[in-house]
Order: structure tokens, then sequence, then C-alpha cells
């Protein structure tokens, strides 16, 4: 019997890795490769927080914000003239997707599909014994201002018209449940349904069952080449010189995704989105429930004695160069809303990129013209969260099966 080729996983960060593990207890022969450390990227360094349901970044009223903000270098968004004039036609596609029309349709995808990654977390991290301080309480969105806390209150009513247990905790009550946060709170936004975790850990643990299951994974192994011939896949040259037979590759690389896949005459428009986070050691009082500090834009994450502060939106091309007056920002930003905050140890700083197209929906799907490359990439902020459902869905996709939700949305040759 000739022995099936394995399919070939680029890409070890949380959409990889849901994919692999999805694969090989589905008893497809599987290679996953990263070109440096497992959770290295992205995965290693994000907030943490599985935000079920969120919006896209692309939304009605958000271009004039967007305006005022990309020229402050403290603000939650930054484009740097350093991305370079490939940002016109995305910012192009950005505009035209901050309209209630796609708004609409990326809502029904994404709600669709943080229902249904969320028992995928439950059923990972218990049937693999993950212990990476998985947190069920829930996250709230907090506002210091009369006019946050309005567009807070919409949001409560917006989530809750497409099914999601969220509700409006005025002030008293927010600092109650937290006794971290400083007076003036004027109230928050709560998804009881949303989750945190720490993000590597269940990156890592999660690989680890999928050696269990029979996949091979191999980091440090960067690849050179995807290698197609007549229109179908043939194989994937390591940069090691190994070259490996297959006829199913999934494109799972993040940022990088997009000159792997132009390579073979795939087009995968997305731009690098930093962001950037600062571990801080936590005092009493301890936050425990994980928020975003709504009206900054900054995501606090209580993740073992750790406080992660994570956030800001930079568009500066493809690098890792680290902007210290943002990453200060996220401190200075904190500061405001928690006690606490300043003059605390800093355990570990970072800054990673984030795949984003214009239009704020993952690219997820068979590419055109190349037989056997599936793409599963472009989730913008939301990796962490939508990791779990894309491996199903790219574990169907493989199995020529039907997906569970509908991936129109997400087609690669949307753009």
């Amino acid at each position: 019997m000739m022995r099936e080729n394995p399919t070939v996983i680029i890409g070890g960060g949380v959409v990889g890795v849901c994919c692999a593990y999805e694969l090989a207890r589905a008893g497809v022969p599987t290679i996953l490769l990263e070109r440096g450390e497992i959770a290295g990227e992205a995965s290693w360094g994000n907030a943490g927080q599985m935000a079920i349901g969120h919006p896209p970044i692309p939304r009605p009223g958000l271009t004039a914000q967007a305006l005022k903000w990309m020229f402050d270098s403290r603000s939650p968004l930054h484009i740097s003239p350093a991305a370079g004039w490939s940002m016109i036609p995305w910012l192009w596609r950005f505009w035209r997707a901050c309209s209630p029309r796609q708004l609409a349709v990326s809502m029904e995808t994404l709600a669709e599909m943080g229902r249904q990654t969320k028992p995928l977390f439950d059923e990972f991290i218990d049937a693999e014994s993950i212990d990476c301080d998985y947190q069920h309480d829930g996250i709230m969105d907090v506002f210091r201002s009369e006019h946050g806390a309005a567009s807070g209150r919409e949001y409560v009513s917006f989530m809750q018209k497409y099914g999601f247990d969220v509700s409006w905790l005025d002030g008293p009550e927010v600092e109650q449940r937290e006794p971290a946060f400083r007076p003036g709170v004027v109230g928050a936004a709560f998804n009881a349904e949303s989750t945190s975790l720490d993000p590597a850990t269940f990156v890592e643990g999660l690989a680890e069952g999928a050696r269990r299951h029979g996949a091979d994974i191999r980091a440090n192994s960067p690849i050179q080449s995807i290698q197609a011939r007549r229109g179908a896949v043939q194989s994937v040259a390591l940069e090691s010189g190994e070259v490996i037979q297959t006829n199913c590759v999934v494109l799972a690389a993040g940022i990088w995704s997009t000159p792997m896949a132009r390579a073979v005459g795939v087009r995968i428009p997305m731009q690098a989105g930093k962001g950037y986070h600062r571990d801080l050691q936590q005092d009493e009082p301890r936050l425990t429930t994980p928020c975003v500090l709504a009206e900054r834009f900054v995501a606090c994450t209580p993740i073992g004695d750790r406080l992660r502060l994570a956030g800001t939106l930079e568009f500066t091309g493809v690098n890792a160069d680290m902007n210290r007056t943002r990453l200060d920002a996220l401190t200075e930003a904190a500061s405001l809303y928690l006690t606490g905050v300043e003059g605390k140890e800093t355990l570990t700083e970072w800054c990673g990129l984030r795949p984003c197209p214009a239009d704020g929906l993952p690219i997820i799907g068979w590419a055109p013209r190349i037989n056997g490359l599936c793409v599963a990439t472009g989730h913008s902020m939301l990796g962490m969260t939508l990791g779990p459902i894309t491996g199903r869905i790219v574990r169907d996709l493989v199995k020529r099966a039907t997906p569970s939700l509908p991936i129109d949305s997400m087609r690669v040759d949307r753009f």
C-alpha cells in the first residue's frame, strides 16, 4: 500500500498548533513546521483573553477616530510612514469595511465562530490536562467617562442582539467586584462568556497533545518555499535542504503567510499590526477579572502572580522594533484605572505582529488556482480566541467534510 503523504502545516502559533492537534486527532499524518520556537511569536505575547463574539476592528464611526489617532504616537492606533505605500489600498478597503452592512456580515461569522470556539477550549484543555491558568471569570470593558459609558451600553445591547451573555455593571458594582480599580469608574460591559488563560502555556501544551496523537511538531525549521507544479502543491522545501513531499499544505504563518502565498501566485493582502505587552508583578489588591480599559484600549489580564498589560495597534511594516513610547503608554493607561501600578517590577516586555486583513475577518479556506493549499491566517487581534474553531474548520476541509459553520465570508479570493 502506498504511504499517504503528510499534511504540512506552516506556522507554530495558536492557529497552526490547533490545526495540527485537530488533524492528528482525526488520524491525518501531520507535520508542523515553525521557523522559531513553538508559540514564540504573537501566541507568546498576546493578552490571553478569549473575547467571545468580539466585533472586528473595522466598524461604523471608527474612520474619523482612526484619523485622529494615527498621528499620535501614544494613541491606540498608530500608522507610521515606515509602513510604506502598501498601506494605501489597505486603508481604502478598511474605510469601505467600516459600514453597517459589512459589520453585519462580519458579526454573523465572528459570533458563530465565538460560540463554537469556547467549548473547544474546554475540550482541549480538559483532554490534554493543560495547566494554563484557565479562568472563567468573564471579561469587563471598563469605562471612566460618561461618553465612554454611553458607548459601552450600546455595546451591551449590540452583543445581546447576537445572543451573548453581556450585561451592564454600574460603577459601584465594578468597584465592589474589583477593589483594584481607582474611584471614578462609571461602569463596565461584562461579557460573562469570555475567558482568559496563559497563552504560551496553552499553545505549548496543545502542541504536546498533538505530538501524543502522532503529529510531527518541529520548531526551528524555517521553510524555503512551497513547491507547486501544474496548479497543485507538490512539496515543501526547508532551508536545511530537506524536501517534504505533500499534497496538502496548511498556511498558518501569520503575517508571513502573505509572501509565502505570493510565491505560488496566491494573493493574501494583509498588514502587520504590531502589539505590545508589559507584565508587572501584582500586589494587593489584585485584579482578578480580566478587563479592557475601554477609553484607552488596553487589556489587563491577571496570569498567576503577573498582571499583563497588552494593546495598541501599530502599523510600521514587518519588523520587531520596539517603540518604548507605546510600551510606556500601557502602564500610563493602567495607572489611570488601577491602584498600585506605578513602580511595580516589570517582569517581561514584548512586541509582536498580528496579521490584519482590511475587513477584519480571518482568511480561511482553499486557495484559488492551487490545489492542496489551505489558508488559515488573518485573525488580527482574535488569533487566540479563534484558534480552536479555526483548527476544527481546517480539519473538516482537509478531510473533505462540510465545516460546522459557513466560511464563504472568509474565503481566500474575496479581495
